[in-house]
């Protein structure tokens, strides 16, 4: 049948339609199979997931609760989650604690911890602040009431969304740590002892409060462009760098002593450098260096022998009087007593007996002593050694002092002392009748005044006093303490004395004693003092007659002074008037002789005064400041008339600027240089004469001068120059006739130089000249002092006119020669010739200034200066006073200042001097 018939066609579709349903069905069955087996897988995968979750979950839980940190997980909603085993070891809460199920917003103390923490109100107040911000907070330190530091990290996870992880982590520990830092910041900025951090090139990269007197020591180098001290520092640096060690050296800054101690920074480019000063340690040392020196020159010194040793027995020390030779010396310290011995040759025995009392020394801790005997050279030597232990304050023994007399003589001396003894004791009565035969007092006393010793003259003083005697005056008691007190003064101090004193013997006379009293050791240790007594009586009473003649010389010497001088001021006093008249040549010529001769007797009359106080110590050297220049330049022109006369070239070499000003006596170094200048032109014909000083050495206290006057003149034999510092001693008649002058110059000179410290020397060749010469040391005068520089030469004194003047003059031509002086220049003068009218007009009548002679009728001038100045009306009291004297002599002048006098004008009196003193006292 046809396949494409009608009636074949509906099974055809059927079966494809079962065939098609057939392959979905296989298919479906096949998918089926693959989901099965997907599911299969999946369920494995979920399987296996949920395992490794329980583990990752298990291994978070383990993390967490073993983590060192407090955990409290918080979910969105409040409720607690986590609550970690630290968290509770940490605020110390029990395993079993139950706590809050939720966490409210508003109450973050809900946990119940606030209590565990210092001040419970500051951190509940702190943790709900942080609460309601709702921010990621970390680092928040809370301290715990057992003193723990905690810190809290508030962490807000996904905004809020997964809720919130609080932390406590204990900082206690790491607070600790920091806190020790910032304590050892502080240490190098507090301390006393200067830190620097240098590096290799110099640069201060550091540097504490302490160090600021190495800065400025620095700062100061490289302003005066030196550098040592910064080339000594990065020297230090560089060294320490390069051996990474530590290095010390002593360096000075500033004039104070520093121990640096570098060190180097590790892995870093410069060091650290530790100052500690060192000042104080070494000047200790320095002065136990000198102490060491001082004790060791004594030592070796001394002919005992001495050695020092330590407890082994080596020798420290050892004087010469032990070994001479300083080589051997040298190689005996460090050595044993053994080593030392054999060196030295010493026997056996002696070595081994040494040996043994050092051991004993040691053993008693105390001195012990012996006697040894060993060749030395040609002859047998014996020596007492002693070794004794230096105990120190702690009971140990360090070192022990062995020392040794030689007592060979006195070994010699033993042997011969059988057949000596009687030599001895001749030799003892032939002393003893020495000392009983001399004049001097002479015994020994102890401590308690018994008297061992005394001799002849002891008692025969004795008899003739009551020193001695139980019973004593009250007197005699007093003389005799006095000695006591000496006694017990020269046996405390050990040092001799030398006194005077005086006795009163029974018959009321007294006896004056040179005592010399000095300690007497014995050798068994016991003290006393010998005394040596010299009655000087008559040599005292011949010392106050000298006294008394002195006095009397110089009240003689102010006799003739005033005498002398007071008719010689009328003589030139007179010359003076004649001089202002008018006169022919001739006349002139009579006049300048006349006053020649004046000056030349009052040059002679101060000359004798001049010696006079020198050999009466009377002569006083002022100290006050003055311009060397201008003392020199002064004498200068006082003798330049005389040499431009002679036609002699007369020059000075001034001092330097730095050293013109000094302090001295100005007016006794310008008569020096005036005597010797006077001198030089006076026996030089042709050529020059010269004065001079120059320094020899200069400190900033004072000045040490050189001092010349140089001529050319006929020059000094030597066989005079030895003499020519003698009174009244010229270089020969020839000269002397020929130059005329008493030949006292150069003997006040010589003595003036050297009262203020010098001594006057000459050097002469005849015929060629000759050159004098003194050395002076002066301090230094700092201060300008006007009445030392003096006043210029004044030759108008108008500013006097209208001034008036009390004149009290006993003397009617030196009266009248005063007020004519005076009335010159406008002076209204009233002159009175007693000290009474004087005192009467001064107390009645208005007056601005008074003149008073000495030695008047009535009164003196000082009897009225002590009236005037007890005057009850002020304007009188203080009235101006001026001495009019003939007396030179220093001490009178000093009695008329004391009696209230303003000033002394010396007769005769210059016209200039009187009238400077008018206008200074007046202030005009």
């Amino acid at each position: 049948m046809p396949t494409d018939s009608p009636l074949s066609r509906p099974d055809a579709d059927a079966d494809a339609r079962l065939a098609a349903e057939q392959d979905r069905r296989r298919e479906a069955e096949a998918a089926l199979a693959v989901a099965q087996t997907r599911i299969t897988a999946l369920e494995q995968q979920l399987t296996e997931a949920q395992e490794s979750g329980r583990r990752h979950q298990a291994q978070l839980a383990a993390l967490v609760q073993n983590l060192p940190v407090g955990l409290l997980l918080v979910d969105p909603a409040g409720q607690i989650q986590l609550v970690n085993s630290y968290f509770r070891s940490l605020f110390n809460l029990p395993p079993t604690a139950v706590l809050a199920d939720r966490y409210p917003s508003a109450a973050p103390d809900t946990v119940s911890i606030d209590t565990a923490f210092q001040d419970p109100a500051a951190f509940s107040a702190r943790a709900r602040a942080i609460h309601q911000a709702g921010k990621t907070i970390l680092n928040q330190e809370f301290v715990l009431a057992d003193g723990r530091v905690v810190e809290l990290d508030y962490l807000v996870l996904e905004e809020g969304q997964a809720g919130r992880l609080i932390c406590y982590r204990d900082v206690s520990e790491r607070h600790l740590r920091e806190g020790q830092l910032r304590t050892l910041s502080y240490i190098p900025e507090q301390s006393p002892n200067a830190v620097v951090r240098l590096s290799a090139a110099g640069e201060v990269i550091y540097a504490n409060p302490a160090a600021g007197p190495l800065l400025r020591a620095l700062a100061i180098e490289e302003a005066n462009e030196v550098g040592l001290l910064r080339t000594r520092l990065v020297d230090l640096v560089q060294h320490v760098l390069h051996t990474s060690g530590q290095q010390q050296q002593e360096l000075q800054v500033a004039n104070r002593h520093y121990l640096f101690t570098a060190v180097a920074v590790p892995d870093e480019k410069y060091a650290t450098l530790y100052l500690t000063e060192v000042t104080a340690r070494q000047q200790v040392e320095q002065q136990l260096g000198e102490q060491r020196l001082f004790y060791e020159t004594i030592l070796n010194q001394v002919p005992m022998a001495v050695a020092v040793v330590d407890t082994a027995f080596r020798y420290l020390y050892v004087n010469p009087a032990i070994e001479p030779d300083p080589v051997k010396r040298v190689q005996m310290i460090g050595k044993t007593n053994v080593e030392a011995g054999r060196e030295r040759l010493r026997p056996v025995s002696v070595i081994e007996h040494r040996q043994r009392g050092f051991e004993e020394a040691m053993r008693k801790k105390e001195g012990v002593s012996w006697e040894e005997t060993f060749p030395d050279g040609s002859r047998q030597r014996s020596v007492i050694f002693q070794l004794r232990p230096i105990v120190e304050a702690d009971g140990q023994i360090r070192r022990l002092i062995a020392s040794g007399i030689d007592i060979t003589a006195r070994k010699q001396a033993e042997e011969l002392q059988q057949t000596s003894e009687a030599l001895v004791r001749e030799q003892q009565e032939f002393v003893r009748l020495i000392v009983d035969t001399l004049p001097n007092i002479v015994y020994v006393a102890d401590a308690e005044g018994n008297i061992s010793f005394r001799n002849a003259a002891f008692n025969a003083t004795a008899a003739r006093s009551q020193h001695i005697a139980a019973q004593k005056p009250a007197l005699i008691e007093a003389q005799v303490e006095q000695i006591r007190a000496w006694r017990r003064q020269v046996m405390a101090t050990g040092q001799p004395l030398n006194v005077e004193m005086l006795l009163t013997m029974n018959n009321d006379e007294s006896c004056y004693l040179q005592v010399h009293m000095r300690p007497l050791q014995y050798a068994d240790g016991r003290v006393e003092v010998l005394i040596v007594s010299t009655d000087i009586t008559a040599l005292k009473h011949a010392q106050q007659q000298a006294e008394e003649n002195a006095r009397a010389k110089e009240a003689f010497l102010s006799r003739m002074s005033h005498e002398i001088r007071t008719p010689l001021n009328g003589v030139m006093g007179m010359a003076t008037l004649l001089e202002k008249t008018p006169l022919t040549p001739l006349q002139q010529d009579y006049l300048t002789t006349m006053q020649q001769a004046g000056h030349h007797l009052l040059a002679l009359i101060n000359d004798v005064l001049d010696l006079a106080k020198i050999t009466t110590q009377h002569l006083q050297i002022a100290q006050a400041a003055f311009d060397l220049n201008g003392t020199l330049e002064g004498a200068r022109q006082t003798i330049a008339a005389l040499a431009t006369q002679k036609g002699l070239l007369l020059t000075v070499e001034p001092v330097a600027p730095s050293v013109r000003r000094v302090l001295g006596d100005a007016y006794r170094l310008h008569q020096v240089l005036l005597n010797l200048l006077g001198n030089a032109v006076k026996f030089t014909e042709v050529g020059c004469v010269q004065l001079g000083a120059v320094v020899l050495k200069e400190t900033a206290a004072e000045v040490t001068l050189r001092f010349w006057v140089l001529d050319t003149g006929i020059g000094i034999a030597p066989a005079q120059q030895e003499r020519i510092f003698e009174a009244f001693t010229q270089a020969s008649t020839a000269s002397s006739h020929q130059a005329g002058g008493t030949g006292l110059g150069l003997a006040i000179s010589e003595q003036l130089v050297r009262h203020m410290g010098g001594m006057l020397q000459v050097c002469s060749v005849p015929q060629l000249g000759t050159t004098f010469s003194f050395v002076l040391t002066l301090p230094r005068a700092h201060e300008p002092d006007q009445d030392a520089l003096g006043t210029l030469p004044i030759d108008n004194y108008e500013a006097l006119q209208g001034l008036r003047v009390l004149l009290a003059e006993d003397n009617a031509v030196n009266q009248w020669i005063a007020t004519v002086v005076l009335e010159h220049w406008g002076v209204v003068v009233e002159a009175v010739d007693n000290g009474v009218d004087a005192l009467v007009a001064l107390t009645t009548r208005d007056f601005d200034a008074a003149l008073l002679d000495i030695k008047m009728p009535g009164l003196t001038g000082v009897e009225v200066t002590e009236a005037l100045r007890q005057h009850p009306d002020s304007h009188v009291a203080r009235l101006p006073v001026i001495a009019l004297t003939a007396n030179a002599f220093e001490a009178d002048r000093a009695s008329y200042m004391a009696a209230g006098m303003d000033a002394c004008v010396n007769k005769p009196f210059e016209e200039a001097e009187l009238c400077r003193q008018l206008l200074r006292l007046t202030k005009r």
